[in-house]
């Protein structure tokens, strides 16, 4: 039985029947074949298909590879996508990272403070392990238990930022400054307790003006340390703010909204939307993709339209 689907659902252990191709050259050069590695799956991302035809008589079907849920399904779906020493190597960044940023973390919750020092050794890791891994790093760090929603979320963004940046052709300064700010984007919410962060319920009007204090409480606190970068206190700040001017804190629409903020909110969002969290299962990448699309007037469009065609046409992003 053949069955059309997006690029984005390829997975180890489809056959491929047909492809629609950008070119008929391409067409003509074209044999079925089984995906049977990784790589043929990041390969076929980054080239210019607009869908794929699958034989699910001789290969797995899109429905094998979404039943189940949890950790499980995610780690199957990491292999099928990832080689071992991919998802070894972003395991072990996660791990290098971590006394780091939980020093961040701590020293936040305890202190209301911000260790500009700890957070800038923590991006610097990850800056080195998105230099050619950054697919796998936000994947693995997608595995999130519920003590490690906060850490491995701003772990996620923040090299998600980073790539985004490098794909937006930045310099690696200001890409380090993106990272940086990825990361401590919600440091605000240390000081919300875990009851209201999770809640899977509606919060209620008292709880929502805690939720929305965050990114001024962040603010505060990155900015006392007098060291962080205009772009990364921009980044804590603005995050929240859409487009329309339907944000908060401040309500800025357009440009008025700092180009990082700009940045930082699709980042956040698709993040957001593609993780299991307690109040919510997680999205597919092409569901995330639609809603960011069809959220009319949330996002920089062009910026937008960049993060789709850099982030996951061309197979950063899985």
């Amino acid at each position: 039985m053949l069955k059309r689907i997006q690029v984005s659902q390829l997975r180890v252990g489809m056959f491929i029947n047909d492809m629609e191709f950008a070119t008929q050259l391409d067409a003509v050069l074209f044999k079925p074949f089984l995906v049977s590695t990784g790589d043929d799956v990041r390969r076929l991302a980054r080239g210019h298909l607009r869908s794929v035809v699958i034989d699910i008589a001789k290969g797995i079907d899109v429905a094998e590879v979404s039943q189940g849920n949890g950790p499980a399904r995610s780690e199957a779906q990491l292999l099928s996508i990832f080689s071992h020493v991919e998802i070894s190597r972003a395991r072990q960044s996660i791990q290098d990272v971590e006394p780091h940023l939980r020093h961040v973390l701590e020293d936040a919750r305890v202190n209301g403070c911000f260790a500009g020092e700890a957070a800038s050794t923590a991006v610097e890791r990850i800056m080195l392990e998105t230099l050619d891994n950054a697919g796998a790093l936000i994947a693995v760090a997608k595995l999130k238990e519920k003590d490690e929603i906060t850490f491995l979320h701003s772990l996620a963004v923040s090299a998600l930022m980073i790539a985004f940046g490098r794909g937006l052709g930045h310099k690696e300064d200001d890409v380090r400054v993106l990272g940086l700010g990825g990361l401590v984007h919600d440091l605000g919410k240390i000081v919300i307790p875990d009851e209201i962060l999770n809640k899977p319920g509606k919060l209620t009007a008292e709880e929502m003006d805690l939720v929305r204090a965050h990114p001024q409480k962040g603010y505060e606190m990155v900015a006392k340390a007098g060291s962080a970068p205009t772009e990364v206190l921009d980044i804590v700040r603005f995050h929240h703010e859409r487009y329309d001017g339907g944000g908060y804190p401040d309500g800025l629409s357009g440009r008025k909204i700092p180009y990082v903020a700009r940045v930082a909110a699709i980042c956040d969002v698709y993040e957001a939307l593609t993780t299991i969290r307690p109040y919510k299962p997680a999205f597919s990448q092409a569901e995330a993709i639609n809603m960011l699309m069809n959220s009319a007037g949330d996002f920089d469009q062009k910026l937008l339209s960049a993060f789709v065609s850099k982030m996951v046409i061309n197979g950063t992003l899985h």
